[in-house]
């Protein structure tokens, strides 16, 4: 038997698909951390839940720790992996991997995908397209990069799901903004070029490197665009044929893009813009060990 410990924060139905494919593997033996109620577990997943712990606050890495070594008492002494699918659960989970190393993505290779600054960075330097960045440490470090690049998006360099993303068009817009959201030495602000056209996703899983599937979507209109306009019901296209000419640069930058930023194992969610012009830059990357 394997034993799976799965972090659970919020036991929404979309976590908890995940959670009921996990229980339903030949030779799992699951375990949960979580700060729901232990009856939610066990009523949705009966004899399939091999241990449960309570955890006040999941998304601590101290907190997991002690949740981790609760389970692991019960368990002879050995987990042999650890996982969740929250994008922000992913550092401190390589953290309390480490700690007691148990087998899987490392701490350096979380921060690869949740730092977007560092992100960006490395996909750089392995001669991957992506939007030019500055990550602001004070007011003057922001509006220095807005002398260099106008229009751009506003962002925290560890959010998810284009929370807290703004457009800036001009210098006054981001002065604006730096009043309500100043950054400093320990809240960092992340800023890039805003780039215009059509965005994608692609989606993979990996194991043990080999990047084994892809899919690749379209958004009409773009998240931006939404949040900037709540009243628009926005769609996910996913074409039915993505093997063509028209994607084949992302189908050769996906993976190389992976193997820069360290992803082994896990699923990977890569946000991507076709320019007018007809290149390429990489948005985002997210990515969770499984």
């Amino acid at each position: 038997m394997v034993n799976v410990i799965f972090v659970v924060p919020y036991a929404m139905e979309t976590t908890m698909r995940f959670v009921r494919a996990m229980a339903n593997l030949p030779g799992v033996n699951l375990g949960i951390l979580s700060q729901e109620p232990g009856e939610r577990f066990s009523e949705e997943l009966g004899t399939r839940l091999g241990c449960y712990h309570y955890v006040r606050n999941p998304l601590d890495a101290n907190d997991l720790a002690e949740g981790v070594h609760a389970i692991a008492s019960n368990w002879g002494g050995r987990v042999d992996r650890l996982v969740g699918v929250l994008e922000q659960l992913q550092e401190p989970l390589a953290a309390v991997r480490e700690h007691y190393h148990i087998h899987g993505m490392s701490l350096d290779e979380a921060r690869n995908f949740r730092d977007k600054a560092r992100m960006k960075d490395v996909l750089r330097e392995a001669g991957l397209p992506c939007a030019r960045h500055r990550l602001a440490h004070s007011a003057e470090e922001a509006l220095g990069f807005a002398d260099e690049c106008l229009p751009l998006v506003a962002k925290p360099p560890d959010g998810a799901g284009a929370r807290n993303t703004m457009r800036i068009e001009t210098k006054a817009d981001l002065e604006g903004y730096l009043r309500t959201v100043p950054p400093s030495e320990y809240a960092p602000l992340m800023l890039e070029e805003f780039i215009q056209g059509k965005e994608h996703s692609f989606d993979s899983v990996s194991v043990h490197g080999e990047h084994v599937f892809h899919s690749i979507s379209s958004y009409t209109p773009t998240p931006l665009d939404v949040m900037e306009n709540p009243w628009i019901q926005w769609c996910v296209l996913l074409p039915r044929e993505i093997e063509g000419d028209e994607f084949q640069d992302i189908r050769e930058a996906g993976p190389r893009a992976l193997d820069a930023l360290g992803m082994r194992t896990g699923l990977t969610h890569m946000e991507w813009f076709r320019r007018p012009d007809g290149s390429m830059a990489i948005s985002e990357v997210a990515g969770s060990y499984t």
